[in-house]
C-alpha cells in the first residue's frame, strides 16, 4: 500500500512539472508574437510551378509586397511563403515612413526584418543618403552594413568609404577601411579611421588623417572634428599647415588643443610650436589668429630664429604678424649668437621688432641688463639695433670693457654687424671713465671725465678715448721694469682741458693730449692729498659687474638655456618711461652736439 501511494506522488509531481513547463512556454511565446507574414499587393502575373523555385510563387510586372508596414516593390520577385522569404529583381524599391532603397536586386528575410540589396544600392532618408554596390538593412536595430564604393552624402559633406557601418538611430557612420570627406566648402579629407555623427555633424579621425582646405593643410593621427562650428579638437600629434607659405605651420603633441577652420584661430596646450618663416613660437599654453595675426604664449616661451641664431625666453609672450613685433614679459632674456661671441640680455620686458625695410630691434626695459665678453653693461633700458649694431642704453647707465668702467647719461655702444667686433662707445653727458691701478689696492683708481666721450676699440678691446669739453683726469704714473716688472711709482697727473686723448692698455690709461685751456701737472704721490686723487661724481661700482652671462639675472630662471641651437618673475618697481620717446630725443640732441663738436674742432 505505502508502494501504490508512492507511486501515484511520483505521477503527480511529474504531471505538475509538466504542465507547469507548457504554462511557462505559454507565457513566453505570448510575450513574443510570431513575425508577420510578408503579404503580396499587387504584380501583374502571380504563380507557382514545381519545377521553378521549388515550387513557391513567382511574380512579375508592377510587382508590390508588404511587411510591416514596409513596402517593397520590384519588376519581378519569388515569395517564399514557408520560409517567410522574398527575392526580388530589376527595379527594385524599398519604401517605408522613415527610408527608401533603390538596387539591382534584393534579398528579404520577413523573420529577421533583415534586407540584403544588392547591385547600384542608393539608400535614402529625411536627412541624408548612402550609395554603395551591397547594403545589408535590419529593419529591427536600424543598423546599416554597406560596401563597395560606399558613398554617405548629406548636406554639408560626401563621405567616400570601401566599407561603412550606419545606425540609423543614433545617426552613427564608422569605417576602418579608409575614407575620404568631400566637404561642401571644398575641404577633402583622407582618413583611415572615421567615425561620423550625423546628427551632431561630429567627426572622429583616427591613423594617417589628412584635411585640406583652401587655406590650410591639417595631419593628424587622431583629432575631433565639429562640421558645423569647424572646432577640430586634436587629441594625438597633428600639424596645420598654411597653403600659401607651408613655412607657416603649428605642430601640435599629443592633446595639442583645437584649431577653427572657420575663424583661424588657434588654442593650444601641451607644449606646442608655431612656426612662421622659419621663427618659431613655443609655449605650456597658446593662442593664435591666422587670420589676424596676433598669438600669445605662456609658461616657459621660447621665441626662437634659428636662421639669424638669436632666440627670446620668458614667461608670456605677445606676437604681431602684421606689425612684425612680438615681447616677452615674466624674466625675460635675449641671445644672438656670433660666430666667436654672443650677446646676452635680460629686462622685464624684451620687444622684438622687425621694420618694413628689415632693420631689426630689439627693445630691453626696465631694469635692462647685456653681457658680452668684451662689453656689459646695465640700465633701466636698452635699444638694439641688430640690422646696424648699434645699442643704446638709457636711465643711469653702466658699462664695463675690459678693466674700464664707464658711466655717463646715455651710452652708445657700436658693434661691425659684418665683422662682429665692436667698434666704438659714445657717451653723452657727465661722461666718466674709471680703472683700477692695481686690482689689490681699492683707493687707487685711473680716470677721465667731461661732457662726451668716445671710445675707440682694437681687436675688440678698448683703446683710445676722446673727452670733450670740461675733460679731466686723474692718471697714476708708474715706470716699470722690463725684467722684474715691478712698477715704481713716479707720480700722479692731473689734467683739467677743453678735450683729452688717452690710450686704454687693461687698466692703464695714459694722457696723450689736453688740448684747449690745457691744464696738467704731475704730482709726486706724498704731495697729493687723498681728496684730491677722485674726480667729482667718482663712484666706483666694481661689485655690480657681471662676470658671466648668467650674472644678468637677478632670479635665475629655473629653464636657462646656454646652447643656442637649444632653444615665478620677481618685479622691481620702476619709473615707467616712453623709451621711443627718449630714441627721438637722444638722436636729435646727438646731432646738435655732432654739429658743436665739428664747430669747436674748426674753431
Amino acid at each position: 500500500m505505502a508502494e501504490e501511494i508512492s507511486n501515484r506522488i511520483r505521477i503527480l509531481s511529474f504531471l505538475g512539472i509538466f504542465f507547469l513547463g507548457i504554462f511557462a512556454w505559454a507565457q513566453v511565446t505570448q510575450g513574443t508574437p510570431p513575425k508577420k507574414k510578408i503579404k503580396h499587393l499587387h504584380s501583374d502575373v502571380i504563380k507557382s510551378t514545381p519545377e521553378r523555385f521549388e515550387g513557391n510563387q513567382f511574380a512579375y510586372g508592377n510587382v508590390g509586397f508588404e511587411h510591416e508596414r514596409t513596402k517593397l516593390y520590384s519588376d519581378s520577385a519569388v515569395y517564399y511563403m514557408k520560409e517567410n522569404f522574398f527575392r526580388a529583381w530589376s527595379n527594385v524599391r524599398i519604401v517605408n515612413d522613415t527610408m527608401n532603397m533603390r538596387s539591382d536586386s534584393l534579398e528579404y528575410d520577413g523573420n529577421l526584418s533583415i534586407a540584403k540589396a544588392f547591385g547600384n544600392v542608393h539608400m535614402k532618408d529625411p536627412k541624408s543618403e548612402m550609395f554603395a554596390d551591397y547594403v545589408e538593412y535590419n529593419r529591427e536595430t536600424e543598423f546599416i552594413i554597406a560596401s563597395g564604393n560606399v558613398v554617405l552624402v548629406d548636406p554639408t559633406q560626401r563621405v567616400e568609404t570601401p566599407y561603412l557601418t550606419y545606425d540609423r538611430r543614433t545617426g552613427i557612420a564608422y569605417t576602418d577601411k579608409g575614407a575620404i570627406i568631400r566637404g561642401s566648402d571644398g575641404t577633402v579629407t583622407h582618413t583611415q579611421i572615421l567615425q561620423y555623427d550625423t546628427r551632431t555633424k561630429t567627426i572622429d579621425f583616427n591613423q594617417n588623417t589628412r584635411i585640406e582646405t583652401k587655406d590650410y593643410i591639417i595631419d593628424s593621427h587622431k583629432m575631433r572634428m565639429n562640421q558645423q562650428t569647424g572646432e577640430t579638437e586634436f587629441l594625438a600629434n597633428s600639424r596645420v599647415t598654411s597653403r600659401e607659405n607651408p613655412r607657416d605651420n603649428i605642430y601640435m603633441p599629443e592633446g595639442g588643443g583645437i584649431f577653427n577652420r572657420k575663424t583661424g584661430e588657434a588654442f593650444l596646450n601641451k607644449r606646442s610650436i608655431v612656426y612662421r618663416e622659419g621663427k618659431e613660437l613655443h609655449g605650456d599654453k597658446m593662442y593664435f589668429n591666422d587670420k589676424t595675426g596676433f598669438g600669445w604664449a605662456r609658461g616657459n616661451v621660447l621665441m626662437d630664429d634659428p636662421e639669424e641664431q638669436r632666440f627670446i625666453r620668458g614667461e608670456y609672450a605677445e606676437a604681431h604678424r602684421d606689425m612684425d613685433s612680438a615681447f616677452v614679459t615674466g624674466n625675460a632674456y635675449a641671445v644672438k649668437a656670433f660666430t666667436e661671441d654672443s650677446l646676452y640680455f635680460h629686462a622685464d620686458t624684451i620687444m622684438a621688432v622687425q621694420r618694413k625695410d628689415s632693420t631689426r630691434v630689439l627693445k630691453a626695459y626696465y631694469n635692462a641688463r647685456f653681457f658680452k665678453s668684451n662689453a656689459q653693461g646695465k640700465s633701466d633700458s636698452v635699444f638694439y639695433n641688430e640690422t646696424i649694431g648699434l645699442l643704446k642704453s638709457f636711465r643711469d647707465p653702466i658699462m664695463w670693457s675690459g678693466d674700464q668702467q664707464i658711466t655717463g647719461d646715455t651710452i652708445y655702444l657700436y658693434n661691425n654687424p659684418q665683422l662682429e667686433v665692436l667698434d666704438s662707445v659714445r657717451i653723452f653727458n657727465n661722461a666718466f671713465a674709471v680703472a683700477k691701478v692695481d686690482s689689490l689696492n681699492d683707493k687707487e683708481f685711473n680716470q677721465v671725465k667731461g661732457k662726451f666721450m668716445t671710445g675707440y676699440f682694437l681687436n675688440n678691446s678698448l683703446n683710445l678715448v676722446e673727452v670733450h669739453e670740461n675733460a679731466q683726469s686723474v692718471t697714476f704714473v708708474d715706470d716699470e721694469d722690463e725684467e722684474t716688472l715691478e712698477k715704481e711709482r713716479i707720480g700722479i697727473n692731473l689734467s683739467d682741458c677743453g678735450i683729452i686723448e688717452a690710450e686704454i692698455n687693461g687698466k692703464n690709461v695714459d694722457v696723450l693730449s689736453c688740448r684747449i685751456q690745457a691744464n696738467s701737472k704731475l704730482y709726486p704721490d706724498s704731495k697729493l692729498p687723498e681728496t684730491a686723487r677722485y674726480l667729482k661724481d667718482f663712484r666706483w661700482r666694481g661689485d655690480e659687474r657681471m662676470l658671466r652671462w648668467q650674472d644678468i639675472f637677478i632670479k635665475v630662471p629655473e629653464n636657462l638655456q646656454i646652447d643656442i641651437s637649444n632653444t615665478d618673475t620677481e618685479s622691481v618697481e620702476a619709473e615707467r618711461i616712453d623709451l621711443d620717446k627718449i630714441l627721438e630725443e637722444e638722436e636729435k640732441e646727438q646731432g646738435i652736439n655732432s654739429s658743436e663738436e665739428t664747430k669747436e674742432n674748426k674753431e
